[in-house]
């Protein structure tokens, strides 16, 4: 299992994100492209920017066709702005520049492919949850690659063929890496460190690449406590507020850890006084009195631990007393 460095956040969701590229050309090339980003997405727009060290583009006419079509006509190097077409769809640009009598011309081909990223994290919630689980703090994480590149043709390019790269900040996951790996599991970083994790994906010659980006971050750990009813079961569609009411003599309270590594030991109190260490806690009154009892759970596991307080209001006259047991 890999293991995420400690010195790079989610959101927990997936992204995918461009970086400028340069386009060098071997020799001394004089003019050269600049596109942003490397790797587009269909429909995205791309900006393509002329450059040059060899003569003055200032002083240049330069003229920007897509496909065989003219868009552009300028001088110097203002970028020009080009939408991509679907998946697989081939957008050829060719900027041309003429200056002193000489002509430099320029070619690039997009092909826009696509990849989403799917974050699975593993950490504890209720069964029932309905909810995306967050990323614990050192616990374990899945991340799935989902490409969409595809033939000039527009066919589906079989995601198990297809090269993926992972990377950790800069550093690439070789072991994690090669033809068909498009699952990544890992262990996330501790809380308030992060993680970006990059993968590139290719067809095996490197003609269609399209890359994702998202940052790991642990979510902060959270315990809720809800009515165990006998006969219903753990009423887990509402987690009690500050302050509830005790309805008849006895009630039975779950209490649901969230969003940490594994089961966390769970510990009670009753006004100050550890009560249980289960997961429920049945709670009694007796007598003729009234008052307010304070509850407190502490859940914890390793160095993450979360606790929420409510207060118990139960009878109305004097003499009552309230149990935790």
């Amino acid at each position: 299992m890999k293991r995420f460095s400690a010195t790079l956040f989610l959101v927990l969701g997936a992204f995918g994100f461009g970086y400028a590229s340069y386009a060098q050309f071997s020799g001394a090339d004089p003019l050269i492209l600049t596109v942003t980003p490397n790797y587009p997405r269909p429909f995205q727009s791309v900006t393509i920017v002329p450059e040059s060290s060899v003569f003055d583009l200032s002083a240049s006419s330069v003229t920007v066709s897509v496909n065989g079509e003219v868009v552009s006509r300028g001088s110097g190097a203002e970028p020009a702005y080009v939408t991509t077409g679907a998946a697989g769809t081939a957008t050829t640009v060719t900027v041309t520049a003429v200056n002193g009598g000489q002509t430099y011309t320029k070619t690039v081909t997009l092909r826009p492919a696509d990849v989403a990223l799917v974050v699975e994290p593993v950490s504890s919630t209720h069964p029932l949850y309905e909810g995306g689980s967050l990323i614990a703090s050192e616990g374990q994480v899945r991340l799935v690659a989902v490409p969409d590149l595809r033939t000039s043709g527009g066919g589906s390019i079989a995601a198990a063929n297809l090269v993926y790269t992972w990377r950790n900040g800069e550093q690439i996951l070789q072991a994690a890496s090669g033809i068909g790996k498009s699952v990544l599991t890992a262990t996330s970083p501790v809380r308030y460190r992060d993680a970006r994790i990059t993968v590139t994906v290719s067809n095996q010659d490197q003609s269609i690449v399209a890359e994702s980006t998202v940052l790991i971050a642990p979510a902060n750990p959270l315990i809720r406590v809800y009515r165990n009813d006998p006969l219903l079961g753990p009423l887990y569609g509402t987690a009690l507020p500050r302050s509830v009411e005790l309805t008849g003599t006895e009630e039975t309270f779950r209490a649901v850890p969230y969003f940490f590594t594994g089961t966390p030991s769970v510990t009670w109190t009753v006004n100050n006084t550890t009560s249980d260490t289960d997961r429920d806690i049945t709670v009694r009154s007796s007598g003729t009195g009234g008052g307010t009892a304070l509850m407190r759970v502490f859940a914890g596991s390793g160095a993450e631990s979360a606790e929420t307080l409510f207060a118990i209001d139960f009878g109305r006259d004097e003499g009552f007393n309230f149990f935790g047991l």
